[in-house]
């Protein structure tokens, strides 16, 4: 059958429609709770070693947002070493976090949609999905601003004062020149071509973007400080007011809250690329190091760059694009083009790779998790990368500092999830998961709860989000909280996973939960006894999962694409087929 073919059968009818965008393998008439990338990673394609999972995250903090996090730091009093002191306190939390909520998914080798249906349900799951998709796309709309900003100067250093003649014809209001709109979409388009690619191509790029970046930044720095006469500066930024003493404990317990809130969204969803390690260990000490290593480097690398940058600008540019629009100003020929697009397109590739790993890859996981049956991973990166241009960020950053302040303060929703999956693997199934079950609706199966909700869950999450959610008003409005009130916002990230977790655990110690199916009570419960067989019991395989979705009703199997059956299930298939045939001769 020719494409044209296809194409003119699919529009033949809305039911022809809907098959023909159907996933590759998805339920046939049952609710989908399946397709090809929500299904088990094989093990041929289990391509991430430590080397991606160190880039992964060394590379997710170089970016404008960490790169600039400094600022606001030091705009509370906190001096440089403050700052530095805060990321290795955070960088711990961050890391014993990131090996606890990446372990069920490098033994079991399924993503974030799929995990998550063990602690809250197929339904319940859901939620947690949405309310973790949300907060991607939205933070990857921001991120194109970013590029966007970036994009312009990197085309000012190439066309010069060609770029800089292009006329405005946007009003004042609109937040945006004409100029930054064509960078912006510019951006966006190059963006769009990393939306096509799956994530076990993707990470190359983190290992690319590595590289040239960490380069990059350093190449900056040595500049600025043999710019400034060889010194590095005092680190005295304008307008700071330094404190010392006991005036510093809330202001670095806010500066420990910031740094971890700034990978909160990506720690979710961590089973997302954990689930492709080859091995377990290669996803628990290269991430550790990654995010050691990046937290420091970034905070160290965007005070000392602004610090001596200072000394002959004359002000503190902790905003990346504005230090180098600056820089391009001042120092404007043929030599500061150059040095400043090749500064400016590792920020641009930084935010390239930074935006695909840690925004449209889970959004295309938490699609795929909504919409199983027409979304795959790359169709969802796809929408996501859509839908980034519709929430005009430059009004968002411009005019809406407390949508800001809404969006930073999205820990509080995403921690107590955070909290509630480490305990379930850790605590209460002591690492232990029936692979099949997690695909499954029917009673009798450790994780259908009460009508696919587990009410532990959800009650745990209310109460770990309704814990701390009260300081975002008074974020918002000092008016609104009192002190107390303030403080406990400022510890959001630890509260609100400390109380997500406890209350659920609490709440599986009075309302036991079930850890095997019905009729495989007795099966041993000691530390991840199911992970050996990668959560099946004998006998069991991905075709178990395929024939419970449906194979008599229809299951789709990598359509458009020859392959035979396996054994298991032309054996099903034909045995079934043969009492079929026995009950209509009877």
């Amino acid at each position: 059958m020719t494409w044209v073919t296809r194409v003119k059968q699919a529009f033949s009818s809305r039911e022809a429609f809907l098959k023909a965008i159907e996933t590759r393998e998805v339920d046939g008439e049952n609710k989908a709770d399946f397709n090809e990338d929500l299904l088990p990673t094989e093990p041929e394609r289990r391509s991430w070693g430590w080397v991606h999972f160190f880039t992964y995250y060394l590379t997710t903090s170089f970016s404008p947002t960490s790169y600039n996090l400094g600022a606001s730091l030091a705009s509370i009093g906190l001096q440089w070493w403050h700052t530095l002191i805060a990321s290795v306190i955070a960088s711990i939390f961050l890391s014993i976090v990131v090996v606890l909520n990446s372990r069920g998914a490098t033994r079991y080798h399924v993503g974030f949609p799929v995990i998550a249906r063990s602690s809250a349900g197929p339904r319940g799951a859901k939620f947690f999905i949405f309310v973790r998709g949300a907060v991607a796309v939205i933070f990857f709309s921001t991120n194109l601003y970013y590029g966007g900003m970036l994009m312009a100067i990197l085309l000012r250093c190439i066309f010069g004062t060609a770029w800089d003649s292009i006329p405005n014809h946007l009003p004042a209001d609109a937040g945006i020149t004409s100029a930054n709109l064509l960078a912006f979409f510019i951006y966006w388009f190059f963006q769009m071509a990393l939306m096509f690619v799956h994530p076990i191509m993707l990470r190359h790029i983190f290992i690319i973007k590595a590289f040239y970046c960490t380069i990059a930044l350093f190449v900056v720095l040595g500049w600025a400080i043999h710019q400034n006469n060889g010194s590095i500066g005092n680190f005295n930024f304008d307008g700071q007011v330094i404190l010392s003493g006991s005036q510093l404990v809330w202001p670095m317990i806010s500066a420990i809250n910031s740094v971890c809130a700034a990978l909160c969204p990506i720690l979710i969803n961590q089973p997302d690329i954990a689930r492709y390690a080859q091995q377990p260990y290669q996803a628990t000490w290269s991430q550790t190091l990654g995010i050691f290593i990046s937290k420091i480097l970034i905070m160290f690398l965007s005070a000392g760059t602004t610090s001596a940058a200072q000394g002959f600008l004359g002000t503190s540019y902790w905003n990346v694009w504005d230090l180098y629009d600056a820089i391009l100003t001042t120092y404007w020929g043929p030599g500061a083009r150059a040095g400043i697009f090749f500064a400016c397109f590792g920020m641009v590739l930084a935010i390239l790779a930074t935006n695909a790993g840690t925004n449209s890859l889970p959004a295309g996981a938490d699609m795929s998790g909504l919409l199983p049956r027409y979304i795959n991973i790359v169709r969802g990166q796809i929408i996501c990368g859509l839908l980034g241009p519709l929430f005009f960020p430059w009004k968002i950053i411009a005019n809406a500092s407390s949508f800001l302040t809404f969006l930073s303060s999205y820990t509080v929703f995403l921690m107590p999830i955070c909290g509630i999956m480490v305990v379930d693997y850790w605590l209460i199934r002591h690492g232990n998961l029936h692979v099949p079950s997690l695909y499954s609706r029917e009673l009798g199966t450790p994780y259908v709860y009460w009508k696919g909700w587990n009410l532990r869950a959800i009650a745990a999450w209310a109460v770990g989000t309704a814990f701390v959610i009260h300081g975002v008003a008074g974020r918002l409005d000092a008016s609104l909280t009192g002190q107390a009130s303030k403080d406990m916002y400022k510890l959001g990230f630890l509260l609100s996973f400390c109380m997500g977790a406890g209350v659920y655990y609490l709440g599986c110690l009075v309302f036991p939960e079930r850890i095997y199916p019905e009729g495989r009570e007795g099966q041993p419960q000691t530390w991840e006894y199911m992970a050996d067989s990668e959560g099946f019991f004998e006998g069991e395989s991905l075709d178990t999962i395929r024939m419970r979705g449906g194979i008599l009703n229809g299951v789709k199997m990598e359509r458009d694409i020859e392959r035979e059956p396996s054994p298991l299930l032309q054996q099903s298939f034909d045995n079934t087929m043969r009492l079929i045939g026995s009950a209509q001769l009877e």
